[in-house]
């Protein structure tokens, strides 16, 4: 029994140290990585450039040139001064007649985050010719956050570019001519002359000549002449306007006017009363409306 107990412990003995070692391997479980949250990005939102464009549109509609000015670039108003600018925009308004200007926008365009552009269309409401509708652009530079206009004639039409400027031929339509029953002119646009005297020119050997010539052409007599020529202070250079002629009576006399010193002779294209002036009452002048009036 003793023996027998012996062997079953030497049994087990011998099994442990024959079974083979078993190793656990450590698994390493890596920390967290601790990555910093983004920070926060802050954006500008640039202004409007079609609300500058129509702020400074505006401000011409109003004829208000010095807020006009002030919303130009440092660079334009450096290189244009306050004076030349306002002379600049009263010289369109009065060579096309303004009665005022409107405008559309039509499109704006930033191009980067220090420029813009907006399109417009201009309507210059002239009283002589009517509209002038013109499609522009307007260039804008960022300065201090806030849109600032780029100074150039365009803005007003794109015709003034490369140093181009307005300008207007003012043409007066001449009335029709008026006849007689014979067909006789009583009123026509024809060529005149102008006849005068500067009595500081006159060779006083030729006042006979000169008396002689004018009561021909325009019917003063050599008392009516004479007495022009002494109101005359001595010693000026007076110019005495005594009436015109038709160039055709110039033409046919020209023998006897070209020889006298101090008559004035000056052509131009007129509308010319005949004899004086026939039945004006009917007929009736054209001048000049006077200041007053």
């Amino acid at each position: 029994m003793i023996l027998r107990r012996w062997i079953l412990v030497f049994l087990l003995l011998t099994l442990a140290g024959c079974s083979p070692t078993v190793s656990i391997p450590l698994i390493h479980t890596p920390e967290p990585s601790l990555t910093p949250e983004p920070e926060a990005v802050e954006t500008t939102r640039l202004p409007d450039a079609r609300l500058a464009a129509q702020t400074y549109l505006d401000t011409w509609k109003a004829e208000d040139y010095t807020a006009m000015y002030s919303q130009l670039t440092s660079i334009s108003r450096d290189a244009l001064s306050q004076e030349d600018f306002e002379r600049f925009y009263r010289g369109i308004a009065s060579e096309a007649a303004l009665s005022g200007v409107d405008y559309e926008i039509l499109s704006s365009l930033v191009l980067s985050p220090n420029t813009a552009q907006v399109n417009y269309r201009i309507v210059l409401h002239s009283a002589l010719i009517g509209d002038l509708v013109r499609n522009t652009v307007m260039n804008l530079s960022l300065e201090n956050g806030q849109w600032r206009v780029k100074w150039d004639p365009v803005l007003v039409m794109p015709e003034l570019a490369n140093g181009n400027y307005l300008g207007m031929e003012r043409y007066i339509p001449a009335r029709a001519n008026i006849y007689d029953r014979y067909e006789h002119a009583l009123v026509a646009r024809v060529d005149a002359t102008a006849i005068g005297l500067r009595p500081a020119l006159i060779d006083p050997g030729q006042l006979e000549d000169i008396y002689r010539v004018l009561q021909l052409l325009t019917g003063l007599t050599p008392d009516q002449v004479q007495a022009k020529i002494d109101s005359v202070p001595p010693g000026s250079d007076w110019y005495i306007p005594l009436g015109e002629i038709p160039a055709s009576k110039v033409e046919q006399n020209f023998g006897d006017l070209s020889g006298i010193s101090g008559l004035i002779l000056t052509p131009y294209k007129a509308r010319y009363y005949f004899d004086g002036g026939i039945a004006p009452h009917v007929i009736g002048y054209v001048g000049q409306i006077q200041q007053g009036q």
